[in-house]
């Protein structure tokens, strides 16, 4: 198998796109507001004038039109918190609009979300993280993904300077430690063994949502 050496300060790779993805995930989440933008506007007639259409009718296009190009591979998504909270705001943006809230009328989140029968669009990412971290766990070891998270954990030698980066695995190891009485983490190749040989994190993590 062939690897490319990639520069810490070189950012080029971040917008090469694999499998309808971008590598970089804020340049990818970036992309997919776009996509999901432009889905949006094409329905704009369903929205404003489809006052024939059930509020629930509506709420199904949005997702299978609209959501889903925006959450396209987000399982695969590291984010900040700051991210995170910037793609929360972008979908109640696109929610106010499919449920008809216009200004001047406004409404708390928890009210847009029980109008549009939704949650906050981070918890589906942290669903869909789980279920595709659980799939590879459980599947053979020589597969390129669980190669990829073995060699992940292999020491490099010094440390890179400046602010840590948020990575798939930093983004798992915050996931477990936000279980009550946890005693998982995610930083070793240990780890992952232990989490191969228990089933029930996975389920715990959906439940917790």
């Amino acid at each position: 198998m062939d690897y490319t050496i990639l520069d810490r300060n070189e950012n080029s790779w971040k917008n090469t796109k694999k499998v309808g993805t971008l590598i970089g995930d804020p340049e990818d989440v970036q992309k997919r507001k776009q996509l999901s933008t432009a889905a949006l506007a094409k329905l704009q007639n369903v929205w404003v004038r489809g006052d024939k259409l059930k509020k629930k009718t509506k709420l199904k296009l949005y997702r299978a039109l609209v959501e889903s190009v925006l959450t396209f591979n987000c399982s695969t998504w590291a984010l900040t918190q700051a991210e995170e909270k910037k793609l929360d705001a972008f979908h109640r943006k696109q929610l106010k609009r499919v449920v008809g809230i216009r200004y001047p009328v406004t409404t708390t989140n928890k009210a847009l979300y029980k109008q549009g029968n939704k949650l906050p669009l981070t918890l589906y990412v942290l669903e869909n993280r789980w279920r595709l971290f659980g799939h590879i766990l459980r599947r053979d070891r020589e597969i390129p993904a669980n190669k990829a998270m073995e060699g992940f954990f292999v020491p490099q030698g010094d440390k890179y300077r400046g602010r840590p980066i948020t990575t798939l695995p930093v983004v798992l190891n915050n996931d477990l430690s936000r279980l009550e009485s946890s005693t998982y983490c995610l930083k070793t190749l240990k780890d992952i063994e232990n989490l191969k040989t228990e089933g029930s994190v996975e389920d715990s993590m959906h439940k917790k949502n």
